[in-house]
């Protein structure tokens, strides 16, 4: 992961240059706990990349359950909301009240109410 190599770089390039050498460490200890503040942000990254991965898959699921339920394609639906995530969800909530309306309207059309036969 090259990219990620040359933030780490980055970040250690910065925090050597904030701690200057007026602070009296040799430099055998700055470079300690500059090693130390990098791993302290590579664990961090990795944390939140997993909770990332995790909000994912539930919105995936989340979209997957709800297609089920209104009679849609549920696989299809996972992956929209897998890789499209909130508006996914948005385009479900406007297809599910679209579907809610529908049977009202066609009842109106024909003079008929809501619950009579």
């Amino acid at each position: 992961m090259p990219i990620k190599t040359a933030f780490v770089a980055l970040v250690a390039a910065i925090i050597l240059a904030m701690t200057g050498s007026a602070s009296g460490q040799n430099d055998g200890q700055r470079l300690d706990e500059l090693e130390d503040q990098v791993s302290q942000l590579q664990s961090t990254s990795s944390d939140v990349t997993s909770v990332g991965v995790i909000v994912l898959l539930l919105f995936g699921a989340f979209c997957a359950l709800w297609a089920q339920n209104t009679g849609r394609n549920a696989w299809l639906w996972f992956f929209l909301g897998l890789f499209l995530n909130v508006f996914a969800v948005v385009s479900l909530l406007i297809k599910n009240a679209g579907d809610r309306r529908a049977p009202n309207r066609r009842l109106f059309s024909e003079g008929r109410r809501i619950g009579e036969n």
